[in-house]
This record gives structure tokens, C-alpha cells and sequence, in this order.
């Protein structure tokens, strides 16, 4: 007899979406250090959420939105959560 060899398959349980938030960051002359400070949000939950690496809660992300947002000209056009993450709902 020969041994089976189980194949296992994780089901995924969410797409972490595209975003433009260390485009936009970029833009907006701002390190993860600051903005960090600005959203009150970890500098490693900013890094991997730019490479993708986690799916981060509507929370987190509003909070991010927030910190770029505040680091605008108040004449300037403020962005919006689908400015920043792509394909992603609110």
C-alpha cells in the first residue's frame, strides 16, 4: 500500500485590493514616519499595506485618509478613500 499524501488547500479568505497610498504619499512629500503620525497608525501597518502584504480594517484605512488629508492646502482638492485604494469599498 502505498502512503496518501494529503494536498492541502487554504481557501483565501480576502484579496488585499491594489492601492495608490505610497504614490500618493510620495506625492504629497510625506514619509511613512509622518504620516504615521498624522493618521495615528503604525509605520509598519502603513509599510505593508503599500506592498500589499496585509488587508487592513475600513478603520485603519479612514484613519489613513484622515492623515493625508490633513497634510493638504485647505484650498486643495482633499482626497477621497477611492483615491487612495483602488476597487475597494468603503
Amino acid at each position: 500500500m502505498q502512503p496518501v499524501s494529503p494536498t492541502l488547500s487554504f481557501p483565501t479568505l480576502w484579496t488585499v485590493v491594489e492601492n495608490n497610498l505610497k504614490k500618493i504619499r510620495i506625492e504629497l512629500g510625506l514619509t511613512i514616519t509622518v504620516l504615521s503620525t498624522l493618521a495615528n497608525v503604525s509605520t509598519t501597518v502603513i509599510s505593508q499595506i503599500e506592498r500589499m502584504l496585509i488587508h487592513s480594517t475600513q478603520v485603519t484605512k479612514n484613519k489613513i485618509i484622515k492623515g493625508l488629508n490633513a497634510n493638504q492646502s485647505p484650498t486643495k482638492k482633499r482626497l477621497e478613500y477611492k483615491d487612495v485604494f483602488l476597487d475597494d469599498e468603503e
